[in-house]
């Protein structure tokens, strides 16, 4: 007995290594990711009235060795600000041309003349009485030019407008507004193909950079929303759905290096319910907030060493079980570290409610005191929560 008693005594101590030995695997940065490598910029008016215009530059990230998911990478938007103060398609050159009071008959045949107006923007076109109608080029002095097609004084039609940087916006026009498919082009920079409403991108559009990066899928208003993917020139994809061109709701995030997150988002950040695999075979499924485990959630090791219990800012905070070829041992972690192993009076104890131990021993003012209870083992509403994320992202999980 004496013998068997000492060949237990060095499994527990090697159980307690490996245990310990998982504590550190976790501790130190192996939780990493690698930000993709520059923002998106949506492709967007920056006119206050009516044109195309791209608003941003493109901003680089360097790659950074800690994660930060995303975070404002690659998919900014920047709107027109208003619909006043436009500098091209002024009202006061459209009634320039009009004489108040005048009855103009349509039925008459367009005539071609050039016009200088009061603003020292230049057309010349068709006419049909004192409106700009058929086709016609306007030129503005600070060398922007629209040529395509007019309707009663307004640009309406296919059309083509040069900025005078560069940038360019081909496709339809209604009311003086990019309405309906259009083309711009960001000075060989970026383009973007798609659907516009009032200048701003809506619909169904596709987003391309010199660099090879990409974005194709919903926007409204001229942000991303809805579905969407989008993928980097370092070979990260995100496929999932997006919220004012920030990733909101539920997606699928593959980075380059194999590792893949599926599960919820919110403002650019992994939160809520998801899984996470490692390319070396270590998973992790549970909560999440503000891209780090947070809450509850089970960790294995590709060696099959398991983690089940509670989360604080990424690390092992609370009661939790470890799992280690057979054996099960209870106990608290504390900021990643393991401070007690609770003896089987003490775990049926706390199974039970009593929250003595802590009272006495442990003075932290945690949020998982008050799920103390169920920390030990997955509670059925974080169990239920993964299976409806589950669930939605089958669909879409074909990265």
């Amino acid at each position: 007995m004496g013998k068997n008693h000492s060949i237990s005594q060095n499994k527990e101590k090697c159980k307690i290594l490996q245990e310990q030995s998982c504590q550190t695997d976790e501790i130190t940065p192996s939780y990493q990711k690698i930000a993709p490598t520059r923002d998106w910029e949506t492709i967007l008016p920056e006119n206050e009235g009516i044109v195309i215009k791209l608003q941003a530059t493109w901003r680089g990230s360097i790659a950074r060795k800690t994660f930060r998911t995303l975070k404002d990478s690659h998919n900014k938007s920047v709107g027109k600000k208003g619909n006043s103060d436009s500098e091209y398609f002024k009202s006061e050159d459209e009634s320039e041309t009009i004489q108040k009071g005048k009855v103009y008959n349509f039925d008459q045949s367009r005539v071609i003349k050039k016009y200088t107006y009061k603003s020292g923007a230049v057309y010349e076109g068709e006419w049909k009485g004192g409106f700009r109608d058929g086709i016609g080029t306007q030129k503005w002095p600070d060398g922007a030019i629209y040529q395509g097609s007019w309707r009663f004084n307004k640009a309406e039609g296919k059309g083509k407008f040069t900025h005078a940087d560069g940038d360019i916006y081909e496709g339809d026009w209604v009311d003086d507004k990019a309405n309906g498919f259009g083309v711009y082009n960001r000075n060989n920079e970026a383009t973007y193909h798609g659907h516009w409403k009032n200048d701003l991108q809506d619909g169904q559009g596709i987003e391309r950079w010199t660099d090879n990066s990409e974005y194709e899928g919903e926007y409204h208003k001229g942000k991303k929303h809805g579905y969407g993917v989008c993928k980097w020139n370092d070979g990260s994809i995100y496929e999932g759905q997006w919220e004012d061109n920030k990733m909101c709701g539920v997606g699928i995030y593959k980075w380059f290096d194999g590792r893949k997150y599926r599960g919820e988002w919110k403002d650019n950040n992994m939160e809520g319910h998801g899984f996470y695999i490692w390319r070396d075979g270590r998973k992790y499924q549970g909560q999440y907030k503000d891209d780090k485990k947070h809450g509850y959630g089970i960790y294995k090791w590709a060696d099959g060493r398991t983690y089940e219990g509670s989360w604080a800012l990424g690390k092992q905070h609370g009661l939790g079980r470890y799992l280690c070829s057979g054996t099960v041992k209870y106990g608290l972690w504390e900021e990643g570290t393991r401070i007690k192993w609770f003896n089987q009076q003490e775990v049926k104890r706390i199974k039970n409610g009593d929250d003595s131990w802590f009272k006495q021993n442990w003075n932290q003012d945690l949020f998982l005191l008050s799920n103390k209870r169920v920390a030990f083992g997955m509670t059925e509403g974080v169990k239920k929560s993964l299976e409806k994320v589950a669930i939605k992202i089958g669909k879409m999980d074909q990265l």
